[in-house]
């Protein structure tokens, strides 16, 4: 909203004393050709917007493909897409910051967690209040002595904020944390010579007690949370595998005996492929026993990029190498001679082999 398409709507229709004057205009050519071309743009990032919500739901590459085809092979896609892109456009065109009002549960959650060391927006009541309260700004007057506080009611933070609050009157839920009401109260202090920082992140004890910022012990412990988390995630992403394999037991099946002291299983696999390209050639082989994977199907076969390719298996193992009647198998899963990954199988034999 703020980075896009606000800063949009301030290159074409101006600050916003310029917008004020443009709505209180009449329809005139200037009117309409910077309302229109405000539309058309907020129109087309709604529907890129839109294409980019999609491309997560399907992939990027479906996304590109549905675009090569042609959108009349794909009407309900289409039109799954022209919905979403209204309602991009009627959010950040029109109904903007009540999102976060009305629709969005993040304020009232946030109000619930916030306490008195919570470093949020904050106005500094106690510097711009003083003794007699806050006053307009008048030349060459002396405010130390006055008792008047460094607030020069000004409103400006208030006409900068998006939801229309003012940040004087304490943290509200309505608060999205733009920052706009620091910017604002700063220009003005530089105007009129006074120290800017009467509108900060602070906490509510460092206005109060006029202390500085502490990095607390919970502070400390919440860093170290969070740092254990983004090491966790950034571990998950470089040890993810390209292929998450599956190999179940079927469900009610016993083992089977053939020639030769042969103990059979029954089991069925999973593979999964995580990748954009196909894995070719892939088959089973036994690691941790001596024995062989007949697959129901064909030896070889191939997973889908982005896809998942299921079917059918017997392994079969001589009794004299199980220990006992529930052995776990180790299987590698191949493509072409490249071990890709490893799984494991439990696999039933006889008691009387232990």
């Amino acid at each position: 909203m703020e980075m896009v398409f606000r800063r949009i709507e301030y290159w074409i229709e101006g600050d916003r004393g310029k917008q004020i004057r443009l709505d209180k205009q009449v329809w005139n050519a200037e009117k309409i050709r910077k309302r229109i071309t405000k539309w058309i743009i907020f129109f087309i990032i709604s529907f890129l917007i839109a294409n980019v919500f999609l491309a997560y739901l399907i992939g990027s590459d479906q996304l590109l493909q549905y675009i090569i085809d042609g959108p009349l092979k794909h009407i309900s896609t289409l039109i799954s897409l022209l919905i979403f892109t209204a309602v991009f456009y009627f959010v950040f065109a029109w109904f903007r910051e009540q999102v976060c009002i009305i629709a969005c549960p993040y304020g009232r959650l946030q109000g619930v967690l916030l306490d008195s060391k919570s470093i949020v927006v904050a106005y500094d009541y106690k510097r711009g209040e003083k003794e007699t309260g806050r006053a307009k700004f008048k030349k060459n007057e002396d405010r130390q002595s006055t008792g008047k506080g460094d607030c020069i009611d000004c409103f400006q933070c208030v006409h900068v904020c998006p939801t229309g609050i003012d940040i004087r009157n304490g943290t509200q839920l309505e608060c999205v944390n733009c920052t706009a009401c620091i910017d604002a109260c700063d220009h003005m202090m530089e105007s009129v010579n006074l120290p800017k920082g009467l509108i900060r992140y602070a906490s509510e004890e460092n206005i109060a007690k006029k202390t500085k910022f502490e990095f607390t012990s919970r502070l400390k412990g919440y860093t170290g949370v969070l740092l254990i988390l983004t090491g966790v995630l950034t571990g998950m992403l470089f040890l993810r595998n390209d292929v998450e394999a599956n190999i179940l037991r079927l469900p009610g099946q016993l083992y089977e005996r053939k020639e030769n002291n042969m103990i059979s299983n029954v089991f069925t696999y999973k593979l999964v492929n995580k990748t954009t390209e196909d894995i070719i050639d892939v088959h089973f082989e036994l690691l941790s026993h001596q024995g062989k994977i007949e697959q129901v199907t064909h030896k070889n076969f191939v997973v889908p990029r982005q896809g998942l390719a299921e079917g059918t298996l017997f392994i079969e193992v001589h009794a004299s190498a199980l220990s006992g009647d529930k052995d776990k198998l180790k299987i590698g899963v191949y493509s072409n001679d490249t071990l890709i990954e490893t799984t494991y199988a439990a696999f039933l034999g006889p008691r009387s082999y232990r």
